[in-house]
Formats: C-alpha cells, sequence, structure tokens
C-alpha cells in the first residue's frame, strides 16, 4: 500500500498535473490552490504533528488542535498518534539501530525507503505516547484520518477546482501534486537536515542546521538546534532565520490561542554552540605543538568557564524572577549577559589565532 500510494502520487501529481494542464490550460488559480493547501497542509505537519503533538512545545486551544487534525491527516503521513511516537522514537535513538529513519542506513533509506519495510517489531501500544492517547482529539483523528485524508484531501480541492469551472485541475493541483510536494519537502528533513549544513549545536548526532530545508519546510531546517532543544517552539532563533511555524505559533498566542511557548534560555544556547564549535576544533589544537596552541586553549577555557557562569546566573535570575525578588533578577539578568558576551569575545579570539596556526604536517 505504501510503495503504490508514494510511487503513483507522484507521477500523478507531477507528470499528470503537467499534461493536464498543458491541454486544458493554465489559469493562476491553481498555483495558488497548491500554495494554499501546502501552507494549512504544511503548518499542521509542522506547528501541530510535529512542535505541538510531538514535542509539547506549547499550549493549543482545543480549535487549533481540531485544525491540525484535519489538515494534517490531508498530508498522508499517517495519524497525529502514529506519527509522534515515531518521531519520538527518532529523537530517543537518534543515529541508532532504533531510529526510524536512521541516516546512516543511507540518503533513500533516511529519505523514503523505511516506509516501505514492515517493521514487526514496532510497539503499537504507544507506549512513548500515554499523553496523546489521552486526547480525545488525536484518538478521533488517529480513527478517521484515511477517511479525512480522502473526503477532505481529495474532496476540497476539486469543489475548489469546479468553482472554477475544472474540477480536475483542482483535483491535481490542490490535491496530487500538493500531496507529492508536502511528501518530500518533509522527507527532506529525516534526509538533507541530516547530511548537509553544519552541527551547530550539537555536533554528537547527525543533525545539521539547513536554511534550504528549512526554505522548504516552512522552518524545519535548523536542525541541529532542534535536536539540541526539541521542547524549544522555535527552530530558528535569530530573527532573520526563516521559520514560519515559528511566527505562526507566536501569532497564535497573539490571539488567545496558544499559550505556555516553551524558548530555551539564550545562555544555553550559547554554551551548546560553543560545545559544539569545540568538538569540531578540538583535534587540531590537540595535534598542534606549535606555541600559539597553548594561548588557543587558555581562551577557550575563559570563554568555557564564562559560559557556564552565564549559565549559572540566568538560573538563579529564574529562581529570583519565580520568588518575587523586585530588582535582584534584573541584576543577575544583566550579570548573565555580560558574561555571554565575554565568553564570545574570548572565543573569536581564539578562532583568529587558530586561523593563524600552521596546520600539522
Amino acid at each position: 500500500m505504501n510503495i503504490s500510494f508514494l510511487t503513483l502520487t507522484p507521477v500523478i501529481g507531477v507528470a499528470g498535473t503537467a499534461l493536464y494542464t498543458w491541454y486544458a490550460g493554465f489559469s493562476l488559480w491553481m498555483p495558488l490552490l497548491l500554495v494554499g493547501m501546502y501552507l494549512a497542509v504544511g503548518m499542521s505537519i509542522c506547528a501541530g504533528y510535529h512542535r505541538f503533538f510531538s514535542h509539547k512545545s506549547y499550549e493549543a486551544h482545543p480549535a487549533v488542535q481540531v485544525f491540525y487534525a484535519i489538515f494534517g491527516a490531508l498530508a498522508a503521513q499517517n495519524s497525529i498518534l502514529w506519527w509522534s511516537s515515531s518521531h519520538r522514537v527518532h529523537h530517543s535513538y537518534v543515529d541508532k539501530d532504533w531510529d526510524p529513519y536512521n541516516i546512516k542506513r543511507g540518503f533513500w533509506w533516511a529519505h523514503i525507503l523505511w516506509i516501505f519495510y514492515r517493521n514487526d517489531e514496532r510497539d503499537e501500544t504507544f507506549e512513548n505516547a500515554k499523553d496523546l492517547l489521552q486526547n480525545r482529539i488525536v484518538m478521533w483523528q488517529h480513527r478517521w484520518h484515511k477517511v479525512i485524508l480522502i473526503v477532505v484531501g481529495f474532496g476540497l480541492p476539486t469543489l475548489i477546482g469546479a468553482a472554477f469551472g475544472d474540477p480536475i485541475a483542482g483535483l491535481l493541483w490542490g490535491g496530487f501534486l500538493r500531496i507529492a510536494v508536502i511528501h518530500h519537502t518533509t522527507f527532506f528533513v529525516n534526509s538533507l537536515a541530516h547530511m548537509l549544513g553544519k552541527p551547530v549545536f550539537n555536533a554528537e548526532v547527525s543533525a545539521r542546521d539547513n536554511w534550504m530545508v528549512a526554505l522548504l519546510t516552512l522552518g524545519e531546517g535548523y536542525h541541529s538546534f532542534h535536536h539540541r532543544f526539541p521542547a524549544d517552539f522555535r527552530n530558528g532563533i535569530r530573527w532573520y532565520q526563516w521559520d514560519p511555524a515559528k511566527w505562526w505559533i507566536a501569532a497564535l498566542r497573539g490571539v488567545g490561542l496558544a499559550e505556555e511557548l516553551k524558548t530555551t534560555p539564550m545562555p544555553q544556547i550559547e554554551q551548546a554552540r560553543l560545545r559544539a564549535a569545540l568538538r569540531l576544533v578540538e583535534p587540531r589544537i590537540a595535534s598542534s605543538a606549535h606555541p600559539m596552541a597553548a594561548e588557543i586553549r587558555q581562551r577557550i577555557d575563559k570563554a568555557v568557564e564564562h559560559i557556564e557562569r552565564a549559565v549559572m546566573l540566568w538560573r538563579q535570575h529564574a529562581d529570583e524572577r519565580a520568588a518575587g525578588v523586585s530588582k535582584s533578577w534584573k541584576t543577575t539578568q544583566r550579570r548573565a549577559r555580560r558574561y555571554v558576551r565575554q565568553s564570545r569575545r574570548q572565543w573569536k579570539d581564539a578562532m583568529r589565532l587558530l586561523g593563524r596556526l600552521p596546520q600539522a604536517a
């Protein structure tokens, strides 16, 4: 079933849509329908299936959950319960044998081939998703997601197409082509985002920050950050990083449909970045007998010392703020930020010296 569906949908979606449009004609509403369906379904996967249901990075109003349940089913990636359970297994065993889409088995395995194999050892009791088993919306969608896919996923774009005088074009552009696009952009998170890019926040696993994948997946490409801080509602933490799912969630909070958005304290982010970078440069420093290596090591040690101090102060500031200490927490927060800046300066100085360090023979 999986092989047939995943083989035929891109053939019908890409080749069928191209041929039909060639003979029947093109109108602007067709790509607009594709983009609109892509955004609704893609956001339901990124902000819904992934960040809300899988990682509980924020709390969503039941109306938003229903939206995610209906349009997420249109992605043809199974139910919320199944998807989230598999994703939690991926995070627990990333790059290991139990990882469902283990990149160490190759690009195509991680991208799509893992779906073609029946896993008889899979735990169908969903022991790692007990919270979802208690969610009535999740369990309703688990029972009806295939019906929703057929009735809404193919019926809605057909009706929209009929409103414009061409139901077949609506079915092709908003149905089959949209499914093919959603599938392979989502699959790129499992494949490309574990192969290409930089391990900015966690050099111990294969996850990479990849801006191109982020562009295709509504922000899911900043994967190194996500694997290091999976509970954060953001993937792209800089204001300029392309993460529409983050902006969507923030907008939901603005209108009262989301709350308790989880974010990672800035000193912890900097600490993770420093540790990941150090893991990459450490072999070069350790293998060098040049006198400059000792100074580089000293500056790195200082950077580590400053960032650890910043993390400690940030925790203290959080405790003081929770206790209602009126002004003390603000002072502690400023001190933490100052130590972060000092750590960055020490690290930049160390990297400048490293650039002048002769390569080992």
